[in-house]
């Protein structure tokens, strides 16, 4: 009769740890990444009589949870197979919780522990994130400006302003561009001045154009040098000769004649960051260009009910249990799912059944203490007096 009173304290104590486990999974059914865990039993016996029931461990659930926008451009999730891999004090700690930002030193970390993302560069070898001498991309000079339209044979002249070229410092240039038609002196034939928003004349030229209206050949192109030390040459080009693939010189149209500047642009800061379903960065500056940077590190585990669960979302692995590492979208390895997270897989619906069916050992095992208890106490009735 004893017995009953620790077989039953024994049901209340684990009954006791397992809601500890429920209560762990559904405060963090909120947190980005947490692993759910669930409770196994075994029975305790002695002498063949069962003397209760013991907890034999716990398992952490790695099914994914649901993936929902966040509308952070570092906020990463992973749409399959993969961890993330993050490099800590104490070794590499690998995730499905894509909290990342960039800090100050222009690193990408996870906002929760600060640990560093890795990514894979062209040795194999786990690197760091940054954007560090990333900030602004140096200036580019223009080297081309194509012109296309129609300049008619009936207009002695036409001025085409305000058409913007760089220098290799970076500089804008404000370029006009005055035609004079030269066909009295040579068919087909137009003059071109140029010059800055000064009035300076910079460069001339001269274009011809066949009968049939198309540049000739040997007159569709010529250089100009932009003013500056760095001397930079532009080429002015009115299209291929012979084919009305750019400029044209035909009466039947009036004129009409615009300029491309195909090249060139100043210092541009980064304005924007994002990433591909490769898990590549990419680098978006205020000229529009968009420049490639790190591409993320996944990790594959072939047991992944080895790892060791360090916190809700975090896992370290076993020496025996080591990752094979590559880049998202390949092989084994998910796509990276921009501005999104990886929420918890804990479902709620579960967690109050087992809670409810918790509660309802509690009560029993209390209620068998209780029984026990009254027994007792009929046993010393009978003996007293």
């Amino acid at each position: 009769m004893q017995q009953a009173f620790f077989t039953g304290l024994s049901g209340l104590l684990t009954f006791s740890r397992t809601l500890d486990t429920i209560s762990n999974n559904i405060a963090n059914m909120n947190t980005s990444g947490f692993r759910g865990n669930d409770v196994f039993y075994k029975a305790l016996s002695s002498g063949g009589t069962g003397i209760g029931p013991s907890l034999a461990g716990t398992s952490t659930r790695m099914t994914a949870g649901e993936i929902r926008q966040t509308g952070s451009t570092t906020d990463l999730a992973i749409s399959g197979q993969g961890y993330f891999i993050l490099q800590g004090e104490h070794g590499n700690f690998y995730t499905r919780a894509g909290n990342f930002q960039f800090n100050d030193e222009g690193l990408l970390v996870d906002i929760a522990t600060g640990y560093r993302v890795q990514a894979l560069n062209d040795a194999g070898m786990l690197t760091d994130i940054s954007v560090n001498g990333l900030e602004t991309l140096a200036p580019e000079a223009t080297t081309e400006i194509s012109f296309g339209g129609n300049l008619s044979i009936g207009d002695s002249d036409h001025t085409l302003s305000d058409i913007i070229a760089y220098n290799t410092e970076g500089e804008a240039i404000n370029l006009n561009f005055e035609f004079t038609n030269n066909t009295g002196n040579v068919t087909g034939s137009w003059l071109v001045e140029v010059t800055d928003e000064d009035g300076n004349v910079i460069g001339n030229g001269e274009i011809r154009f066949n009968p049939d209206s198309t540049p000739q050949a040997g007159f569709e192109t010529f250089d100009i040098t932009l003013p500056g030390a760095t001397g930079d040459v532009v080429t002015l080009n009115f299209g291929t000769a012979n084919t009305p693939d750019g400029a044209t010189s035909t009466s039947g149209a009036s004129t009409q004649i615009g300029a491309t500047v195909e090249d060139g642009f100043p210092l541009s800061g980064l304005i924007g960051v994002s990433f591909d379903t490769k898990g590549q960065l990419q680098l978006l500056y205020s000229n529009g260009d968009t420049h490639d940077g790190p591409q993320i590190a996944l990790a594959h585990f072939t047991n992944e009910q080895d790892l060791q669960q360090i916190d809700g979302a975090y896992f370290k692995a076993q020496e025996n249990n080591q990752p094979t590492i590559g880049h998202a979208d390949e092989n084994l390895f998910g796509q990276v799912v921009g501005s999104s997270l990886e929420l918890s897989n804990v479902d709620l619906a579960k967690e109050f059944a087992d809670m409810i069916i918790v509660q309802r050992g509690y009560q029993a095992s209390s209620r068998a203490m209780n029984i026990a208890n009254q027994l007792v106490e009929q046993l010393y009735e009978s003996t007293r007096g």
